[in-house]
């Protein structure tokens, strides 16, 4: 009996199934994950990933429910070391539109500019209107957001199959895909053959990133063990000697692939090499037949018909049946339109077979039909420009690289153009007219890479671009200026430090050239020197890069001079206030979203550091909401939707400001531009009174904020102010950390007060800080740290948000000073009603009223203390500020201001009516005499997380140990019963 083609069910592979289909669980609880399959050639990952779509595709009765998951499948193709941008997902959003139509998939796009981006890639989304003029956005981002919100309603599972083929366009999005996207339902799967991944693989850069990634989930596939081939043998051709499946075992290396070979050999004698096996079947074909095959291995794994036709040199009948000989010999399959082979491995091994002379001549006549048939496809371009090298006509590989180097442009795909341009910068010796077939020079060339590689943020490729057009290019000034001035960023993008020189030599190549491109070079060089200098020169060289981008007429230098103006007065004048008037200015140019997202977001982030934080919160959303529409809120909208973020939370906005802080995290790839954020978050959870999710966040967030501090150990203390926000009670720092603790941070604070980096406001934040951390009435005071506070407030600047700042200083001040209550009273109330207030984070509003209230009941003003406390405490948790809540409600009760009813309330069942839904659970378990072992058991969490949940829980009902604990549970819960 013949042996059958392939196992009919798949043998082994119980743990990598289980892994796939645990992924696909978490995808359907709405938390994605990426899982990468990994295994030699021929070991099965193909047919793993067919049984695990098979699995979750499948009804026992037949029926497909309205919920079934979609699948979406993207091949990579060998098209070679470059390949066509965006080609296997390409395939994967023309399922998805197959899957869920046009008006599903235009909704989920989300934007007008996100369909026009996705419409060169999926024919039949785009909006036929007349008014659909709408200009494209980034292609990468449309596809991130496409999934992430079609994901919001149905569960996507996307396989990307052979990333060892994957051009480096899709390689960078599976890398943000899998690292920043946050889609509720959806499952991405990429296998790869380890095999081919040697230390220079393209490849290997991007699964180092996933390595690193948390939601990453791998899988390693294994050759079969040899009870498992035993199997497989059985199941392809019965009652085979166990000797001969032993051999087999042993010959075949456990690969499903070559034992299925081995087996199909029948009674033949074995080959004596592995190449010889996997030709096996090739060698038993005609001589037209194998011809065919060697045509086909020449254009890839997959061949349409009609391209078949077209190259091979027999006629159509014998075309017909050499192809019909192959299929039945299962050399290849018939495959859509067209025909694949049966694996990988046979493909390469028959185009190892072609002649020289026929390789070249099959090669040409691919690229001949490609060039004449191709149309303006981005694949057709990549392939003739790969298929021309393969027949060694290099002036036509260069002509066809340079027509793919267009499209990619055309579909902003840095990372396809940047190799383009390279392979451009290899053949360019080689050509004859090079710079007239390219239409541009060497060193622009080079420009162009290294500026594709600054736009991925792959500074060190950038770099060494930069310097290969700066080899090759030395009597070209402007372009010679323009690749000293991308060294200079990258250099400082790289090692965190440029050379000021490079600056300089690309300001005096520029100088006296009244061309165009030539003023708007220099204004930017003078913008990035204004960067690095103070004083008297950093003001003359934004001035006149100011005025070279007004000569010019160039609009998007022009923002950018602007805002270096303003960071410049920011900074070198501490005038903060004054700052905003070149920002307020750069807004209103023409600029493009990308701009415009840059000037918007400088103005939100000014308005933050004097106070008006409502207006930015105005100005933030609707900046980013012009990024959202223009489709590439991932590309400019992180640093908005931090500013956006902050802003709300200091408005008392929480829930609004933690929706945009999160995205902000998720879409900040920068190291320290992520710990930033999950600062922010932390110093949120803290003063919203929520210690145990604040060590959570930090816990998970670990290697992000090891990462910031590792690579930028200068900013390692402005974690400080968060650490001293967690430590302050009402009346300055909790007795609990040791006193070495306390001058750990105090030092910080100060550090980051007298340090020339970070912004003015930011420091005037660190010093009050340090203030509520030390001042407050009946708390012996350091007198050398009394007298630095009130000498730092004096040197701040004269405008309102710094005044603001100094008068609450100047508030702690008196409180520790041991002022009589009508001067404590006097300084609080100044601040409370007046202009002031306006002008602080909404926490430091109610924490000012309880201090005044604190001051109100020293005088013996009992009503208007309860009135004013009675105010934060019925603001302060919407507002986020839950602690500063907690700490009105423990006055309240300990003053005994409220009625008898209501103290009882407060003094007792107030002080578990605070805690969280999360931390009544733990208390009810602490009151049961669980451990926190036991309590991590029964609610699965750690025990670490149940130790932070016990220490916030006493801390809030004031309870010295867990005993006094159980103890307020047990009265507060016999009290409600007997109500």
């Amino acid at each position: 009996m013949p042996a059958l083609a392939s196992s009919p069910r798949m043998v082994g592979r119980h743990t990598e199934l289980a892994a796939l289909l645990e992924a696909y669980d978490d995808g359907v609880g709405a938390v994605p994950r990426t899982v990468v399959v990994r295994g030699e050639a021929g070991v099965g990952k193909t047919r793993l990933v067919q049984e695990f779509l098979a699995l979750v595709t499948g009804d026992p009765l037949g029926a497909r429910p309205d919920d079934a998951p979609v699948i979406a499948f993207g091949q990579c193709v060998d098209l070679g070391p470059i390949g066509a941008a965006f080609g296997p997902v390409r395939r994967v959003l023309r399922d998805l539109h197959a899957a869920v139509g046009t008006d599903a998939l235009r909704e989920a796009a989300g934007s007008a500019a996100a369909i026009a981006s996705l419409a060169a890639l999926v024919p039949g989304i785009a909006d036929e209107s007349p008014e659909a003029d709408e200009p494209a956005g980034e292609f990468a981002e449309a596809i991130e957001v496409l999934l992430e919100r079609l994901s919001q309603r149905r569960h996507v599972v996307v396989v990307l199959e052979d990333l060892q083929w994957a051009d480096a366009a899709t390689m960078a999005l599976l890398k943000t895909l899998a690292s920043t996207l946050r889609g509720r339902h959806l499952t991405i799967v990429a296998t790869y053959r380890s095999d081919d991944i040697d230390r220079f693989h393209p490849l290997r850069p991007l699964l180092a990133e996933l390595d690193r990634t948390r939601s990453v989930v791998r899988v390693e596939v294994a050759p079969l063990s040899p009870d498992e081939v035993a199997e497989q043998v059985a199941q392809l051709v019965g009652g085979r000697d166990p000797r001969f499946v032993d051999a087999l075992a042993e010959r075949s290396g456990g690969i499903p692939f070559l034992v299925e070979e081995l087996v199909d050999l029948g009674d033949r004698a074995l080959p004596d090499t592995l190449r010889e096996l996997v030709l096996a079947r090739y060698a038993r074909l005609g001589d037209d037949a194998q011809q065919t095959v060697r045509t086909m291995a020449a254009g890839g794994m997959h061949v349409d018909d009609d391209v078949l036709a077209a190259v091979t040199a027999l006629d159509e009948e014998a075309l017909d049946h050499a192809v019909r000989a192959a299929i039945d010999t299962r050399v290849i399959l018939a495959d859509g339109a067209g025909y694949r082979f049966r694996h990988a491995l046979t493909r390469e091994a028959v185009e190892g077979e072609m002649l020289p002379s026929e390789r070249v001549r099959v090669h040409r006549r691919y690229a001949e039909h490609l060039r004449d048939h191709g149309g303006d496809s981005p694949d057709a371009a990549s392939a003739a420009a790969e298929h021309w090298l393969a027949a060694r006509d290099l002036t036509a590989a260069f002509d066809a690289t340079v027509a793919a180097l267009e499209q990619s442009k055309s579909r902003f795909s840095p990372a396809t153009s940047a190799k383009l341009a390279e392979r451009l910068t290899e053949l360019w010796g080689q050509v004859p007219d090079a710079e007239t077939r390219a239409g541009t020079t060497l060193p622009e060339l080079h420009l162009a890479a290294a500026q594709s590689w600054h736009d991925l943020g792959e500074a060190e490729r950038s770099l060494r671009s930069a310097n290969e057009g700066l080899a090759v290019c030395p009597d070209d000034p402007i372009t010679r200026a323009a690749l000293l001035r991308q060294r200079f960023v990258q250099t400082y993008n790289a090692e965190h430090r440029g050379s000021g020189e490079d600056l300089k030599k690309a300001a005096s190549l520029l100088e006296g050239i009244d061309a165009p491109r030539a003023r708007i070079l220099l204004s930017r060089v003078l913008t990035n020197i204004a960067l690095e200098e103070h004083g008297a020169d950093a003001a003359e060289h934004a001035a006149r890069a100011i005025a070279l981008a007004q000569e010019a007429g160039d609009d998007a230098a022009l923002a950018v001079a602007l805002t270096v103006e303003a960071w410049r007065i920011a900074g070198d004048e501490d005038d903060e206030v004054r700052a905003l008037a070149p920002l307020e200015r750069a807004v209103t140019l023409r600029l493009d979203p990308a701009m415009r997202a840059y000037a918007g977001s400088a103005l939100t982030g000014m308005l933050l550091r004097v106070g008006r934080f409502d207006e930015a919160a105005v100005v933030g959303a609707q900046h980013y909401e012009d990024v959202a529409r223009a489709g590439i809120a991932r590309g400019s909208g992180s640093g908005l939707a931090y500013a956006l973020g902050a802003a709300l939370f200091a408005t008392g906005r929480p829930e609004a400001a933690r929706r945009y802080a999160q995205r902000a995290r998720r879409l900040m790839r920068n190291p320290l531009h992520g710990a930033s954020i999950v600062r922010m978050l932390a110093s949120h959870l803290t003063w919203d009174d929520r210690d145990a999710e604040r060590a959570e966040l930090l816990l998970a967030e670990r290697a992000t904020i090891e990462d910031s501090r590792r690579r930028f150990p200068d900013k390692r203390g402005w974690w400080a102010v968060e650490r001293a926000e967690a430590l302050l009670t009402l009346r300055g720092a909790s007795a609990e950390p040791a006193s070495d603790v306390i001058a750990g941070v105090l030092a910080d604070l100060f550090d980051i007060a007298d340090s020339d980096t970070g912004t003015h406001s930011g420091r005037r934040y660190a010093v009050v800080t340090a203030a509520l951390l030390t001042l407050a009435p009946d708390r012996p005071v350091d007198a050398e740290l009394r007298n630095r506070l009130a000498a730092t407030i004096e040197t701040w600047p004269d405008h309102a948000a710094a005044d603001a700042h100094a008068e609450f200083v100047r508030a702690l001040l008196v409180d520790a000073d041991g002022a009589g209550p009508e001067r404590r009273i006097a300084a609080w109330r100044s601040l409370v009603d007046g202009p002031a207030d306006d002008l602080l984070a909404v926490w430091h509003r109610h924490l000012a009223r309880c201090r005044l209230a604190l001051a109100l009941l020293d005088a013996g003003e009992r009503d208007a203390a309860a009135a004013l406390l009675a105010e934060v405490r019925a603001a302060a948790s919407g507002d986020g500020a839950a602690r500063v809540g907690r700490w009105a409600a423990e006055l309240t009760a300990h003053a005994r201001l409220a009625p008898a009813a209501e103290a009882e309330q407060v003094s007792e069942d107030g002080v578990i009516a605070r805690l969280t839904p999360r931390e009544l659970q733990v208390l009810e378990l602490v009151a049961e005499g669980l451990t926190n072992p036991q309590i991590g058991q029964r609610l699965f969490i750690s025990p670490k997380t149940a130790s932070v949940h016990v220490s916030a829980i006493l801390a809030k009902i004031g309870a010295a140990n867990r005993a006094e604990a159980a103890a307020l549970y047990a009265a507060s819960a016999s009290a409600s019963t007997s109500a």
